[in-house]
């Protein structure tokens, strides 16, 4: 059981935007526009984002999410925000995720990275579990956002 993750490139666009779909059909938490979303990943590419893809041991795509390098003022060190993370239900259960994550990880360090965040609801006990399962640690840190509508 090996699952590997491959750095998308800009024709891969397509296949991670079905990936989102899928993850929009499951959430329904945004709203989804197949071309916006193509454009902005397209876009993505040139502004600090790697996309990657999940890739099984018999070479099946399964999944996708990005790291974004992000400034940090305070240290040398490059942080990496891990957002759009989606493994289909078909490919979840299997001891996949923990690769996956050693991987980005290894991926991160390669690139000068000493840190990867990412952002889980507070009530989201499951992925929150998962994301502890590898050792990522809950931290006390509120977000405080402007949202309208």
């Amino acid at each position: 059981m090996s699952v590997c993750i491959k750095e998308a490139i800009v024709s891969d666009v397509s296949q991670i935007v079905d990936f989102l779909s899928a993850m929009q059909s499951e959430l329904n938490e945004f709203d989804f526009d197949r071309q916006i979303f193509e454009q902005s990943i397209s876009r993505s590419f040139d502004e600090n984002v790697n996309w990657f893809l999940f890739v099984d041991e018999n070479g099946q795509e399964f999944g996708t999410c990005h790291l974004q390098c992000v400034h940090s003022y305070w240290r040398l060190g490059r942080r990496y925000y891990l957002g759009a993370f989606y493994i289909t239900p078909s490919h979840r259960g299997r001891g996949y995720f923990k690769q996956i994550n050693t991987q980005l990880k290894e991926w991160v360090i390669a690139h000068g990275g000493i840190q990867i965040y990412c952002h889980i609801h507070k009530d989201n006990e499951k992925s929150l579990g998962t994301f502890e399962s590898i050792e990522m640690n809950r931290v006390e840190y509120n977000l405080c956002v402007n949202h309208w509508e």
